[in-house]
């Protein structure tokens, strides 16, 4: 029985004869002929050459010490050793397709990537796909990965305490970054312009965690690969897309029934009809699937949907109502571009207008986001008024025995002459009647007092 005394971090170690050092550790060679590149994975002392395609799935899987072993097993087969300590990996490239001698035994991180006084990393210099950052480095300094378009993955250790503004800026291929429970210090804008993010790594509770939260980023607790949706709940029409968290490497997709639900390249989801399908993705040699429920359109299953899709038994009223609060920004355009033209249709004031066409105005907004909230039974009005001189329409909510103004379609903003925001805003979000009062009107007399200003 193979026996696993403890599996380190998976250090891959891109050694290049033409380039120098160019991953967490190896030696510097040269040459001046034609490469040939070889790859190799030591356990402790021992190496093996292995494919490109069998070390990058080793590479895709060294965040989860199951899906590690496992990968490893599969490799080695009976070459693979009873216990072992440390995994790392090296690229070599030689100029006569021989492997260059390079002894196996030296594991000691080079630190020539990494500018670091006095605990703060000041700036990495690498080309490492995944980034572990030096165990002692307290302070994640300001663009200290600025415009690094190599890096993927950047696992902080737990000395990090503090992350300062702009520290991942214009890092074009970042996927994600796993933070420890002890970073609490977060400056402003640490992730900027970075386009491939999909999700962070926080445990639940941490300031980590609240920070994702508040600046709506996708925070997984656990370092697996997982996809974002494990069950998918659809109407016929619509398009979804799936995410696979926690991974580097490109993922394949394929739907069992593409009658039922199709999936693009970059993992959209498209309902076709009625029924169900199993979607997989496949990454790194492991595959992952989700479920897929397809209902037929009509504001009743949408309801059912929206509730499926975003609410959980162990939320409070509090997070449903904003699940709810973004879910319809994330899902329903203001029907800005016929309100130009001078004339909406009837559909856009009701909230099958903003449920199944997802196409609404600020009445339809507001009647939908009632229809969810009595769903939940949770207490909701629908508020008539004016803003700006403008007939218009939001809602009350009751959490706590307190009530507190809500306008899904003011957090919902035209920006650039364009409906397409897909960007929860807060501002008129569980307010209080003193802070809806300076841009709205109505009749105080028949609505409840909204007093609280605990969400001001």
């Amino acid at each position: 029985m193979i026996r696993l005394r403890k599996i380190g971090v998976v250090l891959l170690l891109l050694v290049s004869l033409t380039g120098g050092i160019v991953g967490n550790t190896g030696y510097t060679l040269t040459s001046q002929a034609a490469e040939v590149t070889r790859y190799y994975i030591y356990l402790d002392q021992t190496g093996y050459e292995v494919t490109k395609e069998q070390y990058e799935q080793v590479y895709s899987n060294q965040n989860d010490q199951q899906a590690l072993l496992q990968c490893l097993r599969q490799i080695l087969g009976d070459r693979m050793p009873a216990s072992f300590s440390v995994v790392y990996g090296r690229v070599v490239t030689s100029d006569d397709g021989q492997t260059a001698s390079i002894p196996p035994t030296t594991t000691v991180s080079d630190l020539s990537d990494y500018v670091i006084q006095e605990g703060v990393l000041v700036s990495y210099k690498g080309t490492s796909a995944i980034v572990q950052v030096p165990s002692g480095v307290t302070r994640i300094s300001s663009l200290a990965f600025y415009n690094n378009s190599n890096v993927k993955a950047v696992i902080l250790p737990s000395s990090v305490t503090s992350v300062e503004k702009y520290a991942f800026a214009n890092c074009s291929s970042l996927k994600y970054i796993v933070f420890p429970k002890e970073t609490v210090s977060f400056g402003s804008k640490i992730i900027y312009q970075c386009n491939k993010l999909t999700n962070i790594v926080a445990p639940k509770g941490s300031k980590a965690y609240q920070y994702a939260q508040n600046k709506n980023l996708v925070v997984t607790t656990g370092k697996s690969a997982k996809l974002s949706q494990a069950h998918c709940y659809l109407l016929v029409g619509d398009s979804q897309k799936n995410v696979l968290y926690n991974n580097i490497s490109s993922v394949t997709w394929k739907s069992s029934k593409k009658s039922v639900v199709t999936v693009s390249s970059g993992g959209t989801l498209k309902a076709k009809k009625k029924g169900t399908a199993t979607v997989t993705a496949t990454a790194g040699g492991k595959e992952y699937t989700c479920k897929v429920t397809v209902y037929t359109k009509n504001v009743d299953m949408r309801v059912d949907q929206v509730i499926r899709s975003v609410i959980r038994k162990d939320m409070t009223r509090y997070e449903k109502v904003k699940a709810v609060h973004n879910w319809m920004i994330r899902n329903v355009k203001y029907d800005y571009y016929r309100l130009k033209q001078g004339y909406i249709p009837r559909v856009s004031h009701t909230a099958k207008g903003a449920l199944v066409k997802k196409v609404a105005v600020c009445d339809g907004y507001a009647h939908a986001f009632q229809m969810i909230m009595k769903k939940l039974k949770i207490p909701c009005r629908f508020v008539v008024g004016s803003s700006g001189g403008v007939g218009h329409a939001w809602n009350m909510v009751k959490l706590g025995g307190k009530w507190y103004h809500v306008d899904v379609t003011f957090d919902d903003p035209i920006i650039n002459g364009r409906n397409t925001n897909t960007t929860p805003y807060y501002t008129y979000f569980l307010k209080s009647s003193s802070v809806m009062k300076k841009s709205h009107n109505w009749v105080k007399s028949k609505y409840p007092k909204c007093t609280s200003k605990k969400y001001n």
